[in-house]
């Protein structure tokens, strides 16, 4: 049963907070083959190419007021090869998501991207945050409150001011009960040290809001992305090389994830069953024997 809770736990912990998660300006929209959406179609279409060799970037394309300016942006630990494949399916995703819209962000989960009809680079945008937590609920929530504002505080100073840090920073440290507390934060590379940290501290804010009570949480922003759990869902040692299991990967990887554990979970329950059967067998007959042996 312990076993069985536990496979249960790690389910819940990667299924929580499926993305894409779409916002969509209500400013304006485009007309079907304007030159807007031209030029919209042109530039999403070669953002994957890009991912493939830089996993932040900036475009434009076409010329005003038809001008389309876009931005992505892969966690830092991904492979090139992931954030291209993040990129290829979030330049799908916002068409259908926010369809006719001349301004809209996604969020995958390992990548975000944005577009407008104006220029953003190097401007600060948390409106929109989007907090999520992990549905599993900690059983000492004013310990883990307490990890989370002093770690967290360090760390966006860290990303925000620190020029080796390139926006990014990571920490793991023991927690109680022999969890592991893992942390990351990442702005754009476009904003400035005092706006990436202001970016990072309402993200703070966002989830020591609704998230007190949970094992996990993460903000989805237009400039910065913050995310904790109780388990490793970045690769500490090798961040730069290769993708751990995240709190969800991509969705084909969870499925697998997710089937594997049912599955190993199935099998320890039929082994302790099979276990059990012939157990309770052998006793049934040793009984029988004892019984026929008292009668004669």
């Amino acid at each position: 049963m312990l076993l069985l809770y536990f496979s249960i736990a790690t389910i819940l912990d990667l299924a929580y907070a499926d993305p894409p998660n779409g916002l969509c300006s209500n400013n304006s929209k485009y007309t079907d083959n304007s030159p807007f959406q031209n030029n919209l179609e042109t530039l999403m279409s070669s953002l994957s190419s890009n991912a493939s060799v830089s996993k932040i970037f900036n475009t434009s394309t076409g010329i005003d007021p038809d001008r389309v300016y876009a931005q992505y942006m892969c966690l830092n630990y991904v492979t090139n090869e992931t954030c291209s494949a993040c990129i290829a399916v979030a330049s799908q995703d916002i068409r259908q998501l926010c369809p006719g819209y001349k301004e809209a962000v996604v969020w995958e989960e390992l990548c975000q991207l944005r577009y407008s009809n104006q220029s953003f680079l190097g401007s600060l945008d948390v409106s929109g945050n989007i907090p999520q937590y992990n549905p599993m609920n900690i059983s000492n929530p004013e310990d883990l409150s307490l990890v989370v504002n002093k770690t967290l505080s360090g760390l966006i100073k860290k990303a925000a001011f620190d020029p080796a840090a390139n926006k990014y920073a990571t920490e793991d440290g023991p927690f109680t009960n022999g969890d592991t507390f893992f942390s990351l934060v990442q702005c754009s590379t476009d904003l400035s040290p005092n706006d990436c940290y202001k970016c990072l501290e309402v993200a703070i804010q966002n989830v020591t809001t609704c998230c007190k009570s949970s094992r996990g949480a993460r903000v989805f922003s237009r400039s910065c992305y913050l995310r904790y759990e109780l388990y490793a869902f970045y690769n500490s040692t090798a961040e730069s090389n290769q993708t751990l299991v995240t709190g969800k990967g991509n969705k084909s990887e969870i499925w697998i994830i997710i089937i594997s554990t049912v599955a190993s979970t199935l099998l320890v329950v039929a082994i302790l069953g099979s276990f059990f059967y012939h157990l309770a067998m052998k006793t049934r007959k040793r009984k029988c024997k004892d019984s026929f042996y008292e009668i004669h």
